[in-house]
């Protein structure tokens, strides 16, 4: 058996290893709150990391939707330009239009005093043939009178020779 300054020496070492074991104990809690506490950090860690991957995909997906807003405003603009040019060239037209329809009653004016002067020659025309007519009628009227005349003032002639010729 053990003496009592073995025991006593066992009893002191043994309360020496319960007070280190309850210390160890206590060491050992922490260090297992602590790998709590890092567990929980390193799942909010990867919770964060997942909403991040999460935000960084919705910022991506905006990225692109303000990429293809902005070519859509591109576009729009272009279209606004083209449409501006063809309004330009419509107003352009449109003002050519009106020259021309401008130029087409002035034209339509012009024929129509053409026209209107052209009947006037017509009608004149038409009495001075009228006109030519009764004076070629006249002349010849004119021309066998004359003739007739020549062919009197020659029987006269002859016819007073005649009597002179027959009172000698």
């Amino acid at each position: 058996m053990l003496s009592p300054e073995q025991l006593n020496h066992l009893i002191t070492e043994n309360e020496s290893l319960q007070v280190q074991i309850k210390e160890l104990n206590a060491i050992l809690f922490e260090r297992e709150q602590e790998l709590e506490i890092q567990k929980e950090n390193a799942a909010a860690a990867a919770e964060l990391r997942s909403m991040l991957d999460v935000q960084l995909d919705e910022l991506q997906t905006m990225q692109n939707h303000i990429g293809e807003k902005q070519q859509q405003a591109e576009g729009a603009v272009e279209r606004e330009l083209e449409l501006e040019q063809e309004l330009t060239a419509a107003a352009r037209l449109q003002q050519l239009y009106n020259a021309l329809l401008q130029e087409y009653a002035y034209s339509q004016s012009q024929l129509t005093d053409i026209q209107a002067q052209l009947e006037e020659l017509d009608t004149r025309n038409r009495l001075l043939q009228q006109i030519a007519g009764k004076i070629g009628v006249v002349e010849s009227h004119l021309a066998n009178t004359v003739i007739e005349r020549d062919e009197l003032k020659a029987r006269v002639a002859m016819l007073e020779t005649t009597q002179r010729t027959r009172e000698l």
